[in-house]
């Protein structure tokens, strides 16, 4: 949610048209919706999330048929990195 806004306003719109997010995690339900209506051009995530996420597991937020914009999404790119570096942080903080 920070990345839109800051993306929105370092562009002067509301609208991301062609633009593309890459995040370590699958995207929660919520974040997904930022997106539709930022109208994201591309998703690309490296971890699924199968206990949070909401475009492959949860909500599937974009398979949805009140959903107006569904960007491209192409999940697993560097999952293995992006696992072990997720794995460290929550690590560190408990």
């Amino acid at each position: 949610m920070v990345a839109i806004g800051a993306a929105a306003a370092r562009l002067g719109e509301p609208r991301l048209d062609g633009c593309t997010l890459l995040v370590t995690l699958e995207p929660c339900a919520m974040c997904a919706g930022a997106m539709a209506l930022a109208r994201l051009e591309a998703l690309r995530f490296a971890a699924e999330d199968p206990k949070g996420g909401g475009v492959v597991h949860g909500a599937r937020l974009f398979a949805q048929p009140t959903c107006h914009h569904r960007p491209d999404v192409l999940g697993g790119i560097g999952e293995a990195e992006a696992a072990a570096l997720l794995r460290r942080f929550f690590e560190q903080r408990r």
